[in-house]
């Protein structure tokens, strides 16, 4: 059974840009986690294999992957406000079906570790592992409170898939 991942570069300099690559079987910490940390430990391996695009498996041993696929690495430019970027991050985690994702913090030189709990959950534990970077961000007031929306999270997150997809053309 595959673990699907998503290995993300957050480039904090200028534009903020999150470039991703989809990783298909065993994405777990163990594992993906484990070959990330050892082997793409620095900006540039980092940026290298966030740029790969798709990698069927890396191997945590080895460092070396295997790509039955050619796809390009998707760039994302994430919205100025520090919350949003975030969400936008979860949301492209979801996207891709991931278990995990794997985003490069280059303010610190490491790997964030994220599992998927669904978007709400991702984006607030990103929010938390990445609250550094939010000087990076323009400051914009905080989202409302979801009480004060009159919806519960699983509302919050169809709304936020659905507008996703009618950004990138999916729906209409």
């Amino acid at each position: 059974m595959a673990t699907r991942a998503l290995i993300g570069y957050l480039n904090t300099d200028g534009d903020m840009k999150l470039t991703t690559t989809y990783n298909h079987y065993d994405g777990y910490p163990e594992n993906l986690g484990k070959g990330l940390e050892t082997f793409y430990d620095d900006d540039s391996k980092a940026k290298e294999i966030a740029n790969k695009g798709y990698i069927s498996f890396l191997d945590g041993e080895t460092g070396r992957t295997e790509s039955n696929n050619t796809e390009s690495a998707k760039v994302l430019e994430l919205p100025k406000n520090f919350n949003e970027a975030m969400l936008e991050i979860a949301a492209e985690i979801d996207n891709v079906n991931g278990d995990y994702g794997y985003i490069w913090d280059t303010e610190n030189g490491e790997w964030v570790t994220i599992r998927n709990r669904g978007i709400k959950g991702m984006s607030k534990d990103l929010e938390m592992s990445l609250a550094h970077l939010k000087d990076k961000f323009e400051m914009i007031p905080e989202r409302p409170d979801q009480a004060d929306m009159g919806m519960n999270s699983i509302e919050l997150d169809e709304m936020f898939v659905r507008q996703m997809k009618q950004r990138a053309g999916i729906i209409k």
